[in-house]
């Protein structure tokens, strides 16, 4: 029974062994399929014809595989008589590398650091070769130093080639070596100059050729530091030749014609590169690094060129300037395809920052004639608006970068028209011209800040009329002509802007504290109507009522066409959509709101200020020229004031509002009176026109429950009776002041019954309904 027992104990063993082998071949097959799949992340491709139809969330019938279960061996029962069998161990699966959320920051910083450290490394190379020479520069010939400086330049370049070519991870230290022996080779060039005589303009050949030499080795290499130290090499060419320029002003044209072909050479050779190099690391930005070669050449252009005033001249300074607008036409789209796309507007901006410096730049030649200095600029700004044309897209692919610096491109041109004017006064008209037509592809984008623009750029005519002359100038006849341009293009623009549709006949309600470019626009509009053209026109007619004349209509017609409302624009004014509509009320006598807005507020200050300056002119003009010419001026001072006090009717019950009103009414009619007729502050006439302002101010206060307007009008009176009492009589007595005494104590009786009978009347209709509020203008008029 004992040996039965174990034979089967036996049995049972190698059955468990058995099984065991088998288990461990089918863990070696699972691990060799997804090492393989591991290694070819692809999926199976599916057979044709076979559509994938992705199971369903919720199917019943798909079982989600569990996680593997690490199995443990089974332990012998009892100890095996047989020998131990050899378990064929399975190979180790590859381990596949997971990214850390750390890696990618961590091989930038390795990057960034290699290439901080190379460069590093190059400057102390060339600050020791520096101190070597100096220390032993007497002991050397000079030919000698030369050639040893350019057999060490072409040394390290080939060795940098050479490691870069066969040694593929040692790329920063090859783009090291290859970029310390080009710098050194420019040094080479500069120190031939300086020691042998070499002639300046081979140095500057020499110098260009090498440059070259250095582009081609970057798109060997495809080391993008090279190409870095390329461009550097050619900042030193252009800087060279501006200086021998400078020093020797005979050959300033010649060197400046080898300078212009070097840089249209140099920015084809590097917007070539990128397609010919496309792995290069940041290959993207080659043409930019060309584009700052270009703006040194228009900026370090020598003025020399201008003092002749040459066509060849003008052409060579500004032909950097048209070839940098190619350039930045190209980087921006090659960018744009690219991580590199928000660059694009930094590039941009930074194009435009050069060519307002370029027209700048030509005013530091005093010497040559004004259309010498202005030419280049006039060529510099239409060369920038006609580059505005290629900003509308022509297809898909390069929508993207118009999008991207077509809200930029006005403010670049403003900025050059801006620098256009400051060479030149002439200019004030073409640069208005240029905004507008550099603004057209804005607006059809969607962007409303142009409309605002326009009549922005008006206002640099007041900088004319400080000096003018009293006769007209051909300066201020183009002002005059930039301002009207400049206000019609602003409604062009917003016309181009607008919707097909009619503008809305009441002010659609704004959100407060948002910054609307159309209003903006609009109020710009009404500064250059009132305030620009008003002045332009003392300048060109002094002496005459033209000027006042002008701006109190303009005011006028501007508070009619319903400018003080949130939400005007140029165009709403121009069509008169808006034409006798109040901000925050729909009549005279309906608000609403509660409180008087802002906006009216500030449209009542600016038309009442406007009145007194109108009616201080007629003052003016009646002691000049008669009170025949300066009755217009009396007639639209007082219209001007009635204009401010309507834009606050509706809340004339408020007591500020009341008080307000009373005064520059009251002030700008008596001020009338005195300057038509010549009457005195003390005379009857204004006396009598006092106590009839006070009777009206009593009976309006009753009729619109104001009582603020009520106490103004019974201080009127008063201090009418004071002056008639105290000042008149002490004078002496005459039939004058006789009837006067009688008409002002037959006034006040007067109003003391209307006082008594309207409080009276108030009091019964209380009483008889629930009391109204006192700011309550619904209260039915007395009769």
């Amino acid at each position: 029974m004992e040996h039965y027992d174990s034979a089967r104990l036996d049995e049972l063993l190698t059955r468990l062994a058995t099984l065991e082998r088998k288990i461990d071949g089918l863990e070696v097959r699972v691990d060799r399929l997804a090492a393989a799949s591991a290694a070819s992340p692809d999926p199976i491709p599916t057979p044709p014809g076979v559509p994938l139809k992705p199971y369903p969330d919720d199917d019943p019938f798909v079982r989600t595989p569990a996680p593997a279960r690490v199995r443990q061996p089974l332990p012998s029962p009892l100890p095996s008589p047989l020998p131990s069998l050899a378990r064929p161990t399975a190979p180790p699966a590859p381990q596949v590398p997971v990214p850390t959320p750390g890696g990618t920051a961590t091989h930038r910083e390795g990057n960034v650091g290699a290439y901080l450290l190379s460069g590093a490394a190059a400057l102390l190379v060339l600050l020791a070769a520096t101190s070597l020479i100096a220390l032993v520069w007497d002991q050397i010939p000079g030919a000698w130093k030369v050639a040893a400086l350019g057999l060490l330049a072409l040394g390290m370049v080939s060795a940098g080639t050479s490691l870069s070519e066969n040694r593929p991870h040692q790329q920063v230290a090859a783009a090291t070596v290859t970029g310390t022996g080009g710098a050194l080779g420019f040094v080479t060039i500069i120190g031939a100059v300086l020691i042998v005589d070499l002639a300046p303009v081979i140095a500057l050949v020499l110098m260009a050729a090498w440059g070259f030499v250095l582009l081609l080795v970057s798109w060997t290499t495809q080391q993008f530091f090279t190409a870095v130290v390329s461009t550097l090499g050619a900042l030193v060419t252009v800087a060279f030749a501006c200086t021998q320029a400078s020093n020797h002003p005979g050959r300033a044209l010649l060197l400046w014609t080898l300078v212009n072909g070097y840089v249209i050479a140099w920015g084809v050779v590097c917007a070539l590169l990128p397609h010919y190099t496309p792995r290069m690391h940041l290959v993207e930005w080659v043409p930019t690094t060309s584009m700052a070669v270009t703006a040194a050449a228009l900026l370090l252009c020598p003025v020399t060129l201008l003092r002749d005033g040459s066509p060849v001249g003008v052409a060579l300074s500004c032909l950097p300037a048209v070839v940098l607008l190619v350039q930045a036409h190209h980087s921006g789209r090659l960018l744009s395809r690219s991580a590199g796309r928000g660059g694009t507007v930094w590039e941009w901006g930074g194009v435009g920052a050069v060519l307002v410096l370029a027209v700048l730049h030509f005013t530091m030649a005093p010497a040559a004639p004004s259309a010498a200095r202005a030419l280049p600029a006039a060529l510099i700004l239409t060369a920038a608006t006609a580059s505005t044309a290629a900003l509308r897209p022509d297809d898909a692919e390069d929508s993207s970068w118009p999008q991207n610096v077509i809200g930029v491109n006005p403010w670049v041109i403003l900025g050059v028209g801006v620098a256009a004017f400051a060479v030149d006064v002439r200019l004030l008209l073409p640069a208005v011209v240029c905004l507008a037509l550099a603004c057209l592809p804005t607006v059809h984008a969607g962007h409303s800040a142009p409309v605002a623009m326009l009549p922005m750029t008006g206002l640099a005519a007041l900088g004319l009329t400080a000096g003018a002359r009293p006769q007209p100038t051909p300066e201020l006849w183009l002002a005059l002509a930039a301002v009207i341009t400049a206000v019609g293009s602003s409604i062009w623009l917003e016309s181009r802007l607008a919707s097909p549709s009619a503008p809305a006949a009441v002010p659609a309600p704004t959100q407060h504290g948002r910054f609307n470019p159309l209003t903006a626009g609009a109020w710009l509009v009404g500064a250059d109507l009132v305030l620009v053209v008003p002045q332009l026109v003392r300048a060109l007619s002094p002496n005459t009522i033209t000027a006042p004349l002008l701006a109190g209509a303009g005011a006028l017609a501007m508070a009619g066409l319903g400018l003080f409302n949130r939400g005007c624009s140029p165009l709403t004014l121009a069509s008169g959509a808006w034409a006798g509509v109040l901000d925050g009320a729909t009549g005279l006598r309906t608000p609403t709101v509660r409180r008087t807005p802002m906006i009216a507020w500030v449209g009542f200050g600016i038309l009442s200020v406007q009145a007194v300056a109108t009616l201080t002119a007629a003052d003016a003009f009646r002691s000049t020229a008669g009170a025949l010419v300066a009755c217009p001026l009396v007639i639209l001072g007082p219209a001007l004031a009635a204009a401010g006090a309507r834009l606050l009717l509706p809340w004339l019950h408020q007591s500020p509002v009341g008080v307000a009103v009373a005064v520059s009414q009251s002030a700008t009619l008596w001020w009338a009176v005195m300057v038509q007729s010549g009457a005195s502050p003390t005379s009857m006439l204004v006396t009598a026109m006092v106590l009839a302002t006070g009777t009206v101010c009593i009976v309006a206060g009753f009729r619109v429950q104001a009582t603020a307007l009520r106490h103004y009008g019974l201080t009127l009176v008063m201090a009418v009776v004071m002056k008639l009492a105290l000042l008149d009589l002490a004078d002496g007595s005459s039939i004058t002041q006789v009837l006067a005494l009688l008409v002002a104590g037959l006034a006040c009786f007067c109003l003391s019954l209307a006082y008594n009978r309207f409080a009276h009347e108030q009091a019964r209709y209380a009483a008889e309904t629930n009391p109204a509020p006192t700011d309550d203008h619904r209260v039915p008029p007395y009769t």
